[in-house]
């Protein structure tokens, strides 16, 4: 413990505001799943309780990181810290939306200008991920790619590991925008347990492992959260989460499988999205296509078999595109960065 609290953290903000956030998600995750209730309203307590994770994230650069990522081992470094922020405040900002603007936000259709609204945030959050990108990191070397694993672990696990991040990087970019102010708020959890994570790892407390379990499991809690929504009687918050895995099936199926640049799927992926889970809905249940699809992507993640590389000099052109996804319209290589797909 005394090296986690450290004099770099004047007056231990920093160290007293992460364990609010962390009893703040605990609070949160049991009203829900627990309770069935989504407790957020238009309140200064609602107001007061996000602010601790908007103060957490704007305090956490106050400490000095190396300037290079050292990729033996998973430790937090200087583009992460910024990505983390960048699309932290994202779903904050759009959690604060959905609570004072719930009508407008998540408890109905989108309207053309919400969806609007709702693709500029995407595009806006993407463009300031690659900003960081551009001063800070490398455009290869991106935060999942080149995450270290351990040795132990096959090619073909550590493969059905980097799908299960990228899937969970679509539903949480999809909540963030199109859940209710909840879901937008708890997929925060993974976003900042993988910045202490690292924090750990560079520290000597747990190794890549441990690191890769946790922030896993960050990632998994998202599914009893997503099913106690769909549960919980209240038809507006059902329907708003089932809007949202439907855009992120769209987004899935660009990103990885056609290899959509990034721009161009957050444009096109939340309209064919919205368009599909309409259609879809005046021909079954809604919830039908929930639980088919959530059990669908998991039978296929877990037996995903990675592609064989091509034989040298037969590479398309197209897959050495970096990942970065300026080409807005062009096929480019899928390498999602953390939270960033």
């Amino acid at each position: 413990m005394a090296k986690l609290l450290t004099h770099h953290d004047r007056y231990h903000l920093h160290a007293f505001l992460g364990l609010c956030a962390l009893l703040h998600f605990a609070f949160r995750f049991g009203s829900l799943v627990l309770g069935g209730v989504d407790n957020f309203a238009p309140t200064v307590t609602s107001a007061l309780c996000l602010s601790v994770h908007f103060l957490l994230h704007a305090t956490s650069f106050q400490f000095a990181l190396p300037a290079q990522r050292i990729m033996s081992k998973p430790m937090i470094w200087p583009e992460f810290r910024v990505h983390n922020a960048i699309f932290a405040y994202r779903h904050l900002v759009c959690c604060v939306i959905g609570i004072w603007f719930p009508d407008v936000w998540c408890r109905s259709s989108p309207s053309i200008l919400c969806l609007g609204l709702k693709i500029a945030i995407l595009s806006l959050t993407c463009w300031a991920a690659d900003v960081a990108t551009e001063r800070l990191g490398s455009r290869e070397d991106r935060t999942t790619n080149a995450m270290p694993y351990p040795a132990s672990m096959s090619a073909r696990e550590i493969a059905i590991v980097k799908r299960f991040y990228a899937k969970s990087q679509f539903a949480a970019t999809t909540l963030s925008v199109f859940g209710t102010p909840m879901l937008s708020f708890l997929s925060v959890l993974a976003i900042e347990l993988a910045s202490f994570l690292m924090t750990l790892v560079r520290k000597g407390k747990i190794e890549a492992r441990t690191y890769h379990a946790l922030y896993g499991l960050g990632l998994f809690v998202m599914l009893p959260a997503l099913v106690a929504t769909l549960l919980s009687g209240d038809l507006e918050a059902e329907l708003a989460t089932y809007r949202a895995l439907c855009v992120a099936c769209v987004a899935v199926q660009g990103r990885l499988v056609w290899k959509w640049g990034k721009y161009f799927t957050w444009v096109v992926s939340p309209v064919v999205g919205c368009v599909m889970a309409s259609a879809l809905a005046s021909a079954v249940h809604f919830k039908w296509v929930c639980w088919i699809g959530m059990a669908w992507s998991a039978g296929e993640t877990l037996l995903y078999r990675p592609e064989q590389p091509k034989a040298s000099g037969t590479e398309c052109p197209a897959a050495k595109t970096s990942g970065r996804g300026s080409s807005f319209f062009g096929w480019v290589a899928a390498r999602p960065i953390l939270w960033n797909a």
